[in-house]
Order: C-alpha cells, then structure tokens, then sequence
C-alpha cells in the first residue's frame, strides 16, 4: 500500500524516507497541507501484483535474455525494490521459474481455447494452421521476441538442469493441449496417422520453435509461415 510522508520542504526528501526522490518518491506540489509542510507520496512500500511483476519481467527476458538481463532492471522497470523482489523471489532464478509456470499455465489455456471446435472453425486441420498462422503473425507486433519457453530452451536448457526440466515441462503442457485438434485431424482424414498423434504434434510444434528462432533472426515471419505451411501439407494423408 501506499505510505503518505511528510517533508520539512526545504530538502528533496521526506523526513522518514531514505530513498532520493524520483522515481521512487513522488512530490505533490499541489498538496500542500495547512501548517505548510510539502506532501510526499512514497511507493518504495507499495504491494505489487506478483503476476504483473512476473509478466513485465518475463518480456524482458524475451527481450535481453536472462543471462543479459539483472535483477536491478527488473526493479527499475517494474517499481519494485530490490528488498522486496527478494522477499517475494528469494532470487532471479527462482522468479525465472516462478515466470514459466505463470507463462505456461496462460499459453495452455489460450491453445485450448484456439483450438476448441467452439471457435467457429469445424475441421481441425483448419483450426491448427489458423493457430499457427496467428502465432506466426504475432511476431512483428511483439518485436519478434519469440516464444519464452523456447528461448529459455535454447539459453539455458543444457546450462541450468532445474530450468531446462521446468521449460519442458511447459513445452510438454503445449503439446498436450494440441495433441487432441491433431489426433482429429488425423480421424477426419486430414493428416497422416502413419505416426502416432503425440509424435506428429511434437514434430509440428518443435519445427514452429526451430521457425521462431529463425524468424528472430532475420524479422521475417511470412517466411516461417510458407515452411510450416509446407509442413503441414506434407504430413497430410
């Protein structure tokens, strides 16, 4: 919550806070109360909403990267400060896997929601290239950051064992969530049942990562989309 200070205004600082004044105190000149003492509002104690944190922090890890990417920024960037970004993360590791499971959890929910046979769309063949696609055209408006669960993968999946185990664990809740709009592709005679649908959805959604990574590198999505389109028409019966 936020704490009201009371400044002697003659200095930059309220007489009980020991932080300099912006960004983290905020002065109302316009709140000036009748003995003619200035009105400081100071955030440094304010309770923060974990999961805002976490989502801020996260694209700023799909942005810089975790190993690039310090505990200070976060704090800066989210308003945090360091006393309580531990007292709620204990360490940047630990916000990291908090973050995956926040991540994994929201990606799930919207795959399963895509891919419900609700969304208008009846064949599932159909439902799983307009999932792609809408992926895939997501790219430039989030400046081609990617997906977090494959970045985090590629960085630090053989250095760090504990978040390389959580990072799968996610990528395996996606699959789980495709895997049954692939097993009826497969019923309705859209796609190949020569190999098993856990596999097949494996196959198409390790090759969208390998695409995302490389439509990273050279910004181009439409591309990423013509292969994974290719993909998929070959895999069809």
């Amino acid at each position: 919550m936020e704490e009201a200070l009371v400044g002697d205004g003659r200095t930059d600082r309220p007489l009980s806070c020991t932080h300099a004044k912006p960004p983290f105190c905020i002065f109302l000149c316009n709140h000036i109360i009748p003995n003619g003492l200035f009105v400081y509002i100071c955030t440094v104690n304010k309770k923060h909403d974990h999961r805002e944190v976490l989502q801020t922090g996260l694209r700023l890890i799909c942005d810089k990267g975790y190993n690039s990417l310090g505990v200070d920024e976060i704090c800066k960037t989210t308003g945090m400060t360091k006393g309580a970004f531990y007292h709620a993360f204990e360490s940047k590791e630990a916000f990291l896997l908090k973050g995956l499971r926040v991540y994994g959890e929201a990606n799930t929910e919207r795959l399963t929601k895509q891919l419900a046979t609700e969304n208008g769309t009846p064949k599932a063949i159909d439902r799983i290239i307009d999932l792609y696609d809408f992926m895939f055209d997501a790219q430039p408006q989030n400046n081609f950051m990617g997906c977090m669960v494959n970045n985090i993968m590629s960085e630090l999946g053989s250095a760090n064992e504990t978040v390389g185990k959580a990072a799968s664990v996610e990528f395996d809740s996606f699959i789980e969530a495709i895997e049954p709009s692939v097993k009826a592709a497969q019923a309705e005679g859209d796609l190949s049942s020569a190999i098993d649908s856990k596999t097949l959805t494996e196959l198409l959604h390790s090759t969208f990562y390998g695409l995302l990574t490389r439509a990273k590198s050279t910004q181009d999505h439409l591309e990423a989309k013509r292969i994974m389109h290719t993909l998929i028409n070959t895999l069809r019966k």
